[in-house]
């Protein structure tokens, strides 16, 4: 039976529905900041991820001489971090310094600009550290060191050159140094070629050239290798004679340990000899006398094998004999041969 209060009603689907909607629009805001916000983090993490951390160079500008290598080592480190772009000027900044990119840009060329400042000689870096761009301190920069086309700096390697010579250097480090000047010899006289065939002429001449150079510097230590790749008709290929040479290298090198060690050798057949020697002379041929601890031939008291196997070395006191080697195993020692114009003999 029915009580007298009212039951609550069942809810329709229409009025689910509106509540539903209702806080659907209550909560949008806030679900529209929220992902906002996860927006703007994922996009500061993918900006610090493009830009790496870089490393010291380990060759800094000091002028001319060294700016072949200091470009080289400077350009590799940026290009393996994408950054070189910001000093070779291919990225534009943007107007908006305000907006996005602009902040990005910024950030990004004041990395590379310090950097660069402290990849410089002190000297060096006061003639451009108040310049802002990273690009304009490295246009500046190989406009007055990169010395292309300096005859006198090509004059000073072709010197450099032709007085070379290995002298006490391995061949590694005597090539190393080889290598290096023909390397600044073509960047500062370079020769400009668009015919092909004229190319490749050229370049099968300078590798004769640079085998006469890696061959007349050498030791003369390898005359008789020198000598047989001149004779050889054909030149071989410059890498090619560069390891032949570092094989012969190591075979001279074995050699010598081997005759030192047999020389060593015949130092102590030498030194065995002569103890043979002054053993027959003082009448000590171990082959024709007895031993006086064991009584059987073929060594003597001193080498005795009873002796040492009971722990009784040379020199020790045995039964009360004297030390050393004794005559009759009585331990009795020479004396002076006279004593006061008398000859005393054998005493005790």
């Amino acid at each position: 039976m029915a009580g007298n209060g009212s039951a609550p009603g069942a809810v329709t689907a229409g009025e689910l529905a509106a509540v539903l909607q209702a806080m659907d629009e209550k909560y949008q805001l806030l679900f529209d900041a929220i992902s906002k916000q996860a927006g703007n983090s994922r996009s500061e993490v993918e900006a610090k991820e493009e830009i790496h951390p870089l490393q010291m160079p380990h060759v800094k500008l000091e002028g001319p001489e060294n700016y072949v290598s200091w470009a080289e080592h400077a350009e590799t480190i940026l290009v393996s971090r994408k950054l070189e772009a910001y000093i070779l000027g291919t990225v534009e900044k943007p107007m908006d310094e305000s907006s996005k990119e602009g902040q990005k840009w910024k950030m990004t060329n004041a990395l590379v600009r310090a950097w660069l400042l402290s990849s410089l000689s002190p000297q060096i870096a006061k003639q451009v550290e108040r310049i802002k761009e990273a690009s304009e301190i490295w246009r500046l920069l190989k406009g007055t060191f990169s010395g292309v086309g300096n005859k006198m700096l090509a004059c000073k390697i072709q010197k450099e050159l032709q007085d070379l010579c290995q002298g006490e250097k391995t061949v590694v480090d005597y090539v190393s140094e080889l290598k290096r000047l023909w390397s600044d010899l073509d960047y500062y006289d370079p020769i400009e070629m668009e015919c092909g065939k004229c190319i490749e002429k050229y370049n099968k001449w300078t590798e004769r050239r640079r085998f006469r150079d890696f061959l007349n510097g050498l030791n003369p230590k390898f005359e008789n290798r020198r000598a047989t790749l001149y004779g050889s008709g054909k030149l071989p290929p410059l890498e090619q004679a560069i390891s032949a040479i570092i094989s012969e290298e190591t075979r001279l090198k074995l050699e010598v340990g081997g005759l030192s060690m047999q020389g060593i050798a015949q130092r102590r057949s030498a030194l065995l000899v002569t103890e043979n020697a002054n053993n027959q002379r003082f009448g000590l041929n171990t082959s024709e006398r007895n031993c006086f601890e064991c009584g059987q031939p073929g060594h003597i008291r001193s080498s005795c094998p009873q002796l040492f196997g009971s722990g009784r070395g040379r020199g020790q006191n045995w039964r009360g004999r004297g030390r050393g080697r004794g005559l009759g195993g009585r331990g009795i020692g020479f004396l002076p041969c006279s004593r006061q114009g008398k000859c005393l003999g054998y005493g005790r």
